[in-house]
């Protein structure tokens, strides 16, 4: 009991000091420079976790024929794996804090032994279907792809669209015949303007790194938020 106790004490003394680091986080430069691929990371993360959240969806559709209570607890491990690395990514280099559970170790979903007359492939299934874990990580992976992908992705996009309005005064006699009449954000595309897109261009270069820290921090809290608050990843 005493052990009990002193564990419990640990880990929320781990928790709170990790709570006041996430609240004093402030982009480095370092931190800045790497987001637009630290987003890459978490877009790819995200669309790994959809496909692996499409397989559970079809290994509870194989229940009725059995082989999905051998796949389902496999499937829903995996899925678990990846939602769990998101919110590591996210407290490692956003300072999210982590949940009590994290800070705790705690892992899920869990399998339950089996009880009675059920055999244990059917109870460790059915113990994954009825943890809260299971379907809110599947309700993360949908989003994973959608609109927290969009984010994980701005950074980056923001990078790249700056480079070609950059680029386009050193290379508008090659593009000419596709760019010309076309726009580059606000500005028309022409022999004339193309240093008004390098100076957009510019702008949207800083932006990117500038705010990129911020908009992954605002996807990393949107999916803590999903996939459980404190004290629910179990």
């Amino acid at each position: 009991m005493a052990d009990h106790l002193a564990y419990g004490t640990e880990s929320g003394s781990v928790a709170q000091a990790q709570q006041a680091e996430a609240e004093r986080w402030r982009p480095t430069l370092s931190g800045r420079l790497l987001a637009p691929w630290r987003g890459l990371v978490l877009l790819g993360l995200g669309l790994l976790s959809a496909v692996t959240s499409w397989l559970l969806l079809l290994a509870m559709c194989l229940l009725c024929v059995w082989l999905g209570f051998a796949l389902v607890p496999v499937a829903a491990r995996a899925l678990h794996f990846l939602t769990s690395r998101q919110i590591e990514l996210g407290r490692r280099w956003f300072g999210m804090s982590p949940t009590v559970a994290a800070a705790s170790g705690t892992t899920g979903p869990t399998l339950r032994s089996a009880s009675g007359s059920t055999p244990p492939l059917v109870q460790r299934a059915l113990s994954v279907l009825r943890t809260p874990t299971t379907w809110r990580d599947l309700g993360w992976a949908q989003l994973a792809p959608t609109f927290l992908g969009f984010l994980a992705l701005l950074p980056f996009a923001l990078l790249v669209h700056g480079s070609l309005g950059i680029a386009l005064p050193y290379l508008w006699e090659y593009v000419a015949p596709a760019f010309d009449g076309a726009w580059f954000v606000f500005v028309p595309l022409s022999s004339h303007t193309t240093h008004v897109a390098a100076g957009v261009g510019v702008a949207e270069v800083l932006l990117g790194l500038w705010a990129g820290p911020y908009v992954l921090r605002a996807q990393s809290r949107a999916s803590r938020t999903v996939l459980g608050p404190s004290g629910t990843r179990t």
